[in-house]
């Protein structure tokens, strides 16, 4: 390629080759300098964020962020908020799509907000959608809570429905597109939470169906903390829906996480990822060596065979004192590491685990008042033959001694009731057992994924 050429292709993006350095676009008093690739540099007060736009097929445009609307904003709040949420809502307010990917707890909820704002100020319909029905739940409270018009349409619970916002499942919207309802028809702005959900082999249609099937014109704010190919994303949605759609991402974490190793079958918990990313080798073989001397032990113990002795086939207790679960339980809530969720994937293990906790009192007199005062007063509005089903009966004693089970095979107000309590500040349930990994957005400070062998703990 001639030197020409290049320069000629530097200058369409805003970059001078020589001579006075090109005009540069601004949010706010931040200046946004635009690099070769298409992509912009933002940075304020020490934060920063990328950000790149894609257009339709054959239609041209400006590859820097829009500016600022000019004007109060539709919903103001009392900090500053980062660049890579300006940038966000600013895209939102000139119209177009946006893409936003940052790390967990970095504020991406903020979008969502200003999103109803202005479907409040502009008097149009907003869908917030999620792929769980507890993260559902918990984003009906959080925005009914600050803005009232919100409805909430779940597969076990239709509040308002014909409120100007709703939350509701990905699968609910898309079974309104599928039947034309009018609720959707009138929808200006849709949010996606979640959105790289998109690639799950089993349910990842139907985000791309509700997409496809997303009334024309309509604008979407998409909201991920892991989705990796977003240019590819974002350049789909606008072939797709005929308009840009911006990606703004950002690689700061607000929240610094430390990741233990717990070898099933030995004592001691180990850091082998710590707050600044860095792998801890020292730490990962110290593990693997403990490991290696609890199967050693088992081995020389075990009579053979599962069950005998309440063993399992490598010699460890399967419940009580004596079990991994409780021993690292017990671990995590001497580190002060609650309150804490444990993910199993089989709603029957959820069940067992929970059950083998039985010797664990984690609440005192005062907490446990307030789980039975709850409880009490969600479970009135059952019938008196259901408030007498086992499942209620038995969850109980389990929740006032801070555990809690949380699967689809519970009651939904069940389910919802153990939501509640463990966002409760302080949390009087401190110990959730989880079939999902993807559970909702709540101020959690451990969790404990599947375990075999290994158990990995993520501390934030």
């Amino acid at each position: 390629m001639a030197a020409a050429d290049v320069k000629r292709g530097l200058a369409a993006v805003g970059v001078s080759v020589d001579g006075p350095p090109a005009k540069l676009a601004r949010l706010g008093d931040d200046r946004v300098a635009a690099m070769p690739v298409g992509s912009n540099y933002i940075e304020t007060d020490g934060k920063s964020c990328t950000h790149e736009v894609c257009w339709p097929p054959g239609v041209g445009g400006s590859l820097l962020p829009p500016e600022q609307r000019q004007g109060p904003p539709a919903r103001a709040y009392p900090f500053k908020i980062d660049p890579f949420q300006q940038t966000a809502i600013n895209a939102l307010e000139a119209g177009h799509s946006v893409l936003v990917a940052a790390h967990t707890s970095a504020g991406k909820t903020v979008v969502a907000e200003y999103a109803f704002a202005m479907g409040l100020r502009d008097r149009m319909r907003v869908v917030y959608t999620s792929p769980l029905k507890a993260l559902s739940n918990q984003k009906y409270r959080e925005l009914a809570e600050a803005f009232g018009d919100v409805g909430l349409m779940t597969g076990d619970v239709v509040i308002n429905p014909n409120a100007t916002c709703l939350v509701m499942t990905t699968e609910i919207l898309r079974s309104m597109l599928y039947r034309g309802a009018e609720v959707v028809r009138e929808v200006g702005l849709l949010v996606y939470d979640e959105i790289h959900y998109l690639r799950d082999a089993e349910r990842g249609v139907v985000w791309e169906e509700s997409i496809i099937l997303a009334p024309k014109g309509c604008r979407m704010a998409f909201l991920s903390a892991t989705i990796p190919n977003t240019t590819e994303f974002a350049s789909w949605v606008a072939a797709t829906h005929g308009s840009p759609v911006h990606v703004v991402y950002t690689e700061y974490r607000p929240t610094p996480l430390q990741h233990y190793m717990f070898p099933a079958g030995a004592d001691g918990l180990f850091m082998v990822v710590d707050e600044q990313g860095v792998f801890r080798d020292d730490n990962f073989q110290a593990a693997v060596a403990a490991l290696q001397e609890a199967g050693a032990a088992a081995a020389t113990k075990a009579s053979g065979g599962r069950g005998a002795g309440g063993k399992d086939g490598k010699g460890r207790a399967k419940s009580g004192p004596g079990s991994d679960i409780f021993k690292l339980v017990l671990m995590v809530m001497k580190r002060g590491y609650d309150p804490f969720i444990v993910f199993s994937f089989s709603k029957k293990e959820c069940e067992t685990l929970a059950l083998s906790l039985s010797g664990l009192d984690l609440n005192n007199q005062d907490e446990k008042q307030l789980v039975e005062g709850v409880f009490k007063n969600a479970i009135d509005v059952l019938s008196e033959e259901d408030q007498r089903l086992p499942q209620i009966g038995a969850l109980l004693p389990m929740l006032k001694r801070g555990i809690g089970v949380h699967h689809s095979g519970l009651l939904p107000i069940l389910k919802e009731l153990v939501e509640l309590l463990f966002q409760v500040s302080p949390p009087p349930l401190v110990t959730s057992i989880f079939p999902e990994l993807d559970v909702y957005h709540t101020p959690v400070h451990c969790s404990v994924p599947p375990y075999s062998d290994w158990c990995s703990i993520t501390q934030a």
